[in-house]
């Protein structure tokens, strides 16, 4: 039994074999009960062992879809019906809120949410099982009337503008073209739709803290589907988004809040459902996401003009993310100028999750390689001087240090190359004090004014910085690259000169940011 044991438990979980097995939540796996009924283990191994053998991406796929069938028989899904065999409790009653659409994708959730509890598979891709859910809808005796509450409703039914009259007397069938401001424009099905809002919802336990359990999801269900009413009526919804960050690490109960999020550590549900198992990622950033949809249509892919429409929004939907990553280069600045003498914040965004109704599994993105850093762990004393400088950047930060901050923070979290990393910190020099002209020696000349505090120390510091540049210029005419040792340390140098001149600015003499790089120099190095 024990080897039985293994088997369900490396495929599903362990939550999900104690929920099936009407096994205690808590204590040793082993105590699973002995008496379980032949007949389920023997098809839970075969559903397992099918799972592995499929050629789906996601072997849990085929084990979920499987699990949350509809047996008619018993009046319940697979899963609960496995269940039942093992001495569990009949399914509670579902209070009528007075929400049709609600009312019936409560029941539907209520026969399929066990196989949420299945572990994802352990990629760096993203979990699909999710789509198991839309064979619920299509089985559930409740899923073609929720089809037909969807289109009676007074939001809802925008969101598929129906081609005929004829065309209503098949809601299930129905689809629509969305533009909308997160991705995944193009074909939506009501299935789909419906089967989204479900895992919409498991995605938001899952961002609570909260234990998985019905009741949890239905709370979570209700806020998924006024999300999505709200969409519907074109107005402009914050739905929740989650950024995991490799080269930072934030210990147990650690938090620090900023102005649009808080960075904290990953919790270990959320690490394979919406941080997609990556494990350099230690810290998660959880913000908001301004979503939107432009435009709901009927098109066809034959016509001419079928793609003219997401053409037209397409520099909306464009500023939409730029927003996003404005903001989280923010946060990615002030934990890079946080770092201490010995160590480097490095944050690299490796995955980002927005938990979007409006699309079948949320808005997922997630990073195949290059450079990552260690992590470095942000001690609790540094949260406050953290925050204080964020907040400076946050108000104060100017347009005309955007490329400073962006090739600093490529420098710092994305650059492989030792060189490339020294050009892109050289860039954001230029950017602070730049001009047209008397480009090496009037930055840095400014450099070593606004980083040293006697003539003599900035002399040499000025030196200093010229044979820097002067290394970039050699390697852009030709010459041949430092070797490896001399490339990571003037990395390392340019790098922390790039972070001493922007913490100087932000901190010590915020009256210069608002003047051009040239501007800037010139106070720089005329006043006295």
């Amino acid at each position: 039994m024990s080897n039985v044991r293994k088997l369900l438990t490396g495929a599903f979980g362990e939550d999900f074999v104690r929920f099936v097995l009407n096994a205690p939540d808590s204590g040793d796996i082993n105590s699973i009960p002995e008496n379980a009924p032949a007949e389920v283990i023997n098809l839970l191994v075969s559903i397992a062992l099918d799972s592995a053998q499929n050629a789906f991406a996601d072997v849990n796929f085929f084990a979920a879809t499987r699990l949350a069938s509809y047996v008619k028989s018993e009046e319940m899904s697979l899963v609960h019906a496995l269940r039942k065999e093992c001495g569990g409790s009949p399914l509670e009653t579902i209070e009528d809120p007075g929400d049709p659409v609600l009312f019936l994708l409560r029941q539907i959730a209520q026969a399929c949410w066990p196989v949420y509890l299945i572990n994802p598979t352990n990629s760096l891709e993203p979990s699909n099982f999710f789509s198991a859910s839309p064979s619920v809808i299509m089985q559930h005796p409740k899923g073609l009337e929720a089809a037909e509450a969807f289109m009676r409703d007074s939001s809802l039914k925008a969101l598929f503008p129906p081609r005929s009259e004829e065309a209503l007397d098949q809601p299930m069938s129905e689809s629509a073209e969305w533009i909308v401001n997160i991705g995944g424009s193009g074909t939506r099905q009501i299935m789909g739709v419906m089967s989204g809002l479900l895992f919409d919802a498991r995605l938001r336990v899952a961002l609570s803290g909260k234990v998985l359990t019905f009741g949890h999801l239905s709370e979570s269900l209700e806020h998924s589907l006024a999300a999505l009413r709200s969409l519907a009526e074109g107005e402009e919804v914050s739905v929740p988004a989650v950024i995991g960050f490799s080269g930072i690490s934030l210990q147990a109960g650690q938090s620090i809040p900023f102005t649009d999020g808080v960075l904290r550590e990953p919790r270990p549900t959320e690490r394979k459902l919406l941080l997609h198992g990556n494990g350099a990622i230690g810290a998660v950033y959880e913000t908001t996401y301004p979503a939107r949809i432009f435009h709901v249509f009927q098109s066809s892919p034959e016509s001419d003009d079928w793609a003219k429409p997401f053409k037209k929004y397409r520099a909306r939907i464009e500023e939409s993310f730029r927003s996003l990553e404005y903001s989280l280069d923010k946060v990615r600045l002030a934990l890079v100028l946080s770092s201490d003498t010995d160590a480097l914040l490095a944050p690299k965004e490796e995955s980002r999750t927005i938990i979007d109704p409006a699309n079948l599994g949320g808005s997922v993105y997630w990073n195949t390689g290059d450079q990552t850093s260690p992590n470095t762990s942000i001690e609790t004393e540094k949260h406050n001087a953290l925050i204080s400088i964020y907040d400076v950047i946050r108000k104060k930060h100017p347009e005309s240090l955007n490329i400073a901050m962006k090739r600093l923070l490529s420098a710092v979290t994305s650059r492989r190359d030792s060189n490339d990393a020294l050009i892109d910190a050289l860039i954001a020099w230029e950017n602070i004090f730049g001009t047209r002209t008397e480009t090496t020696f009037r930055v840095t000349a400014s450099l070593a004014k606004i980083l040293s505090e006697t003539p003599e120390e900035r002399v040499e510091l000025q030196r200093e910085l010229g044979k820097l540049y002067q290394v970039r210029s050699s390697m852009v005419h030709g010459a041949k690259e430092p070797d490896p040792d001399s490339a990571a340390k003037n990395r390392e140098r340019v790098i922390r000169v790039a972070i001493a001149a922007l913490r100087a600015l932000y901190l010590e003499r915020p009256e210069l940011l608002s003047m051009s790089p040239e501007d800037r120099s010139k106070r720089v190095l005329l006043e006295g």
